[in-house]
């Protein structure tokens, strides 16, 4: 029995109907689009890469858990689009917890764990706060060059015209 028909049993009412979402339609034609651009992608490359760079990720340090590999792979991609983070704007980007976002990056420092490919920086304008930096020392070669060879294995000639366009 629901929730809305034991409150109609237990007022004597005939019973309430469950309120629905409203969804939006789509034209025929987004959809169809949509379909068509999914249908045109192949993306057991993609698919190959990521399974590469998860077992890169595996032999370097096998003890490594997803939330390390997830804050290590979104330091790196700030770091390379020019913005540093600090703790709390990763916490805001991943939707963490607070206090296990510190835990995980200290996990990740040299001074609280084996692994060592964060560290913490000093902030330019706020000598309250660190940004996070990728610690190049003890970060392995091996995800980007597993990434490149399964995308180059599987996709062949068009990474390679892509790379030259670029």
């Amino acid at each position: 029995m629901t929730y809305f028909q034991a409150l109609a049993v237990a007022e004597n009412k005939p019973e309430m109907k469950r309120p629905t979402r409203t969804t939006k339609k789509t034209s025929s034609r987004a959809t169809s689009k949509a379909e068509a651009a999914a249908s045109a992608f192949d993306d057991e490359g993609v698919r190959l890469a990521i399974l590469a760079a998860l077992e890169a990720v595996y032999e370097s340090f096998p003890h490594i858990t997803l939330p390390q590999y997830l804050i290590t792979l979104e330091v790196r991609k700030a770091e390379r689009d020019g913005g540093p983070h600090t703790l709390a704007s990763l916490v805001k980007k991943l939707k963490m917890p607070f206090s296990t976002a510190s835990r995980v990056v200290w996990s990740l420092t040299e001074d609280g764990g084996d692994i060592g490919v964060i560290r913490y920086l000093s902030h330019p304008t706020d000598r309250r706060k660190k940004q996070l930096s990728i610690n190049q020392r003890n970060l392995p070669n091996a995800v980007p060059e597993a990434v490149a060879r399964a995308m180059f294995d599987y996709y062949g000639d068009s990474v390679r015209q892509l790379r030259r366009g670029s």
